[in-house]
């Protein structure tokens, strides 16, 4: 596969050779988080809103099935506030994260936006702080980073972008603007990740675009390849319930309707980054600062799935409609859906046969 930027690719591969790692077995259950820009507490803490949907799955879901704690990236927005402020506003927050340290594991990688965390060369947390990480999975590789280290831009310019959001964005109270909000930057960035991990046949996990990815597609792909596996399940007549195959049509048709509607400026013809084929290397946990909830990637029992967490008084889009299936976590208005799952064995494979 050609490479688009060689320089990028090179600062990739040196990051993976250079990152700690560890072998993933069976037993293993993780689950990874990117993009909680944790801040002060007020008006421009992009955390503030999901805070509580994040502690309590945390703490109620992951931390009681024993799963470790992957935190990929601009976890504090250091670009905005002092770690000191953060820390003493989210004080509950990091004693969550102190109970995966001694309990299961917990391992932390550097975002843009938390970038100064390493600065000193001192790590301020009990816990791995790395600015990348790998798993080993038989012999086969994925690769933990943030995102931002396929960017030539981000480490020249980091520095500056902080200041502008501390001095200027900050006052005014605006909220974070960056790459999340800009789909081209987003595009270069996958497309970037995309290319090297196919190159290398590895899966790579990132965060910084704010955009969940499963098997290297986009939420649009899902969606259509969601659609044409119904209609070929009601075309072959095997799976009882017509009614509800076709509800669950109608609604992946009106989701991916309203995506295209809000989003009318998209290079629809892009999303597979112009590869022949959509080789599944690359994953991404989205972020925990939605609007309508957050998503993260979990690994277990050799699967990896895409998760949405959401808050049914924010939004009850997903409990209105087939072809989702949200659970209640325990009394409360939150809700854990699996968006899409498959097996390690299965990705690996794919990835090995179509990249070659």
């Amino acid at each position: 596969m050609k490479i688009s930027n060689s320089v990028v690719y090179d600062n990739l591969e040196k990051l993976f050779q250079e990152s700690p790692g560890q072998e993933l077995d069976s037993q293993d259950k993780w689950v990874i988080f990117s993009d909680l820009h944790m801040g002060d507490g007020g008006s421009t803490d992009d955390f503030k809103q999901n805070s509580d949907l994040f502690l309590k799955a945390l703490k109620s879901y992951y931390l009681n099935r024993n799963y470790s704690l992957f935190l990929n990236g601009d976890i504090e927005e250091l670009q905005r506030f002092p770690l000191k402020k953060i820390e003493k506003q989210w004080k509950t927050v990091y004693d969550v994260f102190d109970l995966f340290a001694d309990h299961q594991s917990l391992i932390k990688t550097l975002g843009n936006h938390d970038l100064l965390l390493s600065l000193d060369g001192e790590n301020p947390f009990d816990y791995l702080l790395s600015e990348g990480f790998k798993f080993t999975y038989k012999d086969n590789s994925i690769f933990l980073f943030h995102g931002h280290q396929a960017s030539k831009k981000y480490h020249k310019h980091n520095e500056l972008i902080g200041f502008t959001l501390k001095y200027f964005a900050n006052p005014l109270r605006i909220k974070s603007f960056s790459v999340s909000h800009d789909s081209l930057k987003q595009y270069k960035i996958e497309k970037r990740a995309y290319q090297y991990s196919a190159s290398r046949k590895r899966v790579s996990i990132i965060g910084h675009t704010h955009r969940p990815l499963f098997e290297s597609l986009h939420k649009t792909e899902r969606l259509k390849f969601k659609i044409e596996q119904l209609c070929r399940d009601y075309a072959d007549g095997v799976h009882a319930g017509e009614e509800s195959i076709k509800e669950s049509i109608k609604a992946y048709k009106k989701e991916l309707e309203s995506y295209y509607g809000e989003n009318k400026s998209h290079n629809y013809n892009s999303y597979v980054y112009n590869s022949i084929f959509a080789i599944p290397c690359l994953f991404n946990s989205g972020t925990v600062v939605g609007k309508r909830g957050m998503t993260c990637i979990e690994i277990e029992d050799r699967h990896m799935s895409l998760v949405h967490w959401f808050d049914k008084t924010i939004s009850k889009k997903y409990l209105q409609q087939t072809g989702y299936k949200p659970q209640q976590l325990n009394n409360t208005d939150y809700y854990r859906m699996v968006i899409n799952r498959e097996t390690l064995d299965y990705i690996f494979t794919r990835i090995k046969f179509l990249s070659s």
